[in-house]
Formats: structure tokens, C-alpha cells, sequence
């Protein structure tokens, strides 16, 4: 029988959990299907929605419509929908001001610190136009009105995913992605 002091195994377990923290810390990683930019996974859909019936499928996800923050990240999504469509097809994303006119918000809460309208947009045009789509101008957007059914993008954070080998033991740690 071999005996392992209980410093040995504190010494163990103190370095596994070091290992485990720092896994989740730096090896952030996109679900399968998604596409990383940033700290965040995005995922182009084909499905035609109406843009709420794209948020509610997006939250079913673990994921908002995406919000876009910078130029380099709005000419990733517009790559991204090119690549899955071969097209710069309008695309629902997450942009709305249904709370109050010309009040922009993104669906996730983050801060619109970024916008990239066509040239004389946003019009309301009827005054019913709360939602904005992508390539609606080449790569810029237009607010549209909710009951347009088209495709849309979706964006969450990073989710970990840890994997550890110990001897002939592996252990592969995924989150539930949805």
C-alpha cells in the first residue's frame, strides 16, 4: 500500500485549482458553429425572422442579436454574412429604439458607442422603423420596421472550455452552450 502525506495532496490539489483558475481565465473559447472576434462568438443565421422572433432565437442561444462597438467590428460581421451567403445580405443585429425615438440601445445592454448609418438614416420612415439591419448600404445600417422577416447575426461572450490530462486520465470541461 502506498501512503501519499497530506502535504502531497494539498501540494496537489493546490496546483490543480491554480491550473483550473487559469485555464478559465485565458482559454476563452467560441462554441461549436461560431465564429470569435474579440471576447465574444458570433453566429450568422439563415432562418427569415421578424427582429423580435430573431432575439427571442438568439437568447435561446445563451446569446443577444449582436451589438457592434467599432468599425473593425462592424467589417467583421459584414464579412462573416458574406461568407455564409455570398452576398452583403441585410441582416437583422441587435441596435433598436422602440424604448424612445432616436434613443439607440443594443438587445445585450451594452453601450451604443458605435453607429455606421447610410447616408439619410435613420429616417423612421412611417414612424414605425425601431430595428436596425446590417448592409443595408453596402456595409452600413438602416433602421427598418419589426415585421420585415430576414436573416440574423448573433453575438455572446467567449464561454471557457477546459481540458486537463492527469496520467491516463482527461477530463474535458464545456460549458453548456446552448
Amino acid at each position: 500500500m502506498t501512503t501519499v502525506s497530506l502535504t502531497t495532496v494539498t501540494l496537489i490539489y493546490s496546483t490543480l485549482t491554480l491550473i483550473h483558475v487559469l485555464i478559465l481565465l485565458f482559454n476563452k473559447g467560441c462554441p461549436d458553429g461560431w465564429t470569435p472576434f474579440g471576447t465574444r462568438c458570433f453566429k450568422f443565421f439563415d432562418s427569415h425572422f421578424s427582429w423580435t422572433q430573431a432575439e427571442k432565437s438568439c437568447q435561446s442561444h445563451g446569446a443577444n442579436l449582436a451589438s457592434i462597438h467599432s468599425a473593425e467590428e462592424n467589417a467583421f460581421v459584414v464579412d462573416l454574412i458574406k461568407e455564409a451567403t455570398g452576398e452583403n445580405r441585410k441582416t437583422w443585429i441587435g441596435g433598436h429604439d422602440r424604448v424612445q425615438e432616436n434613443l439607440w440601445m443594443w438587445t445585450d445592454g451594452s453601450v451604443w458607442d458605435y453607429a455606421i448609418w447610410a447616408s439619410g438614416e435613420p429616417n423612421n420612415t412611417g414612424e414605425r422603423e425601431h430595428f436596425v439591419e446590417i448592409n443595408y448600404s453596402a456595409t452600413h445600417w438602416n433602421d427598418y420596421h419589426e415585421d420585415h422577416v430576414q436573416s440574423y447575426i448573433c453575438a455572446r461572450d467567449a464561454s471557457p472550455k477546459v481540458s486537463l490530462t492527469l496520467g491516463n486520465c482527461q477530463c474535458k470541461c464545456t460549458p453548456d452552450t446552448n
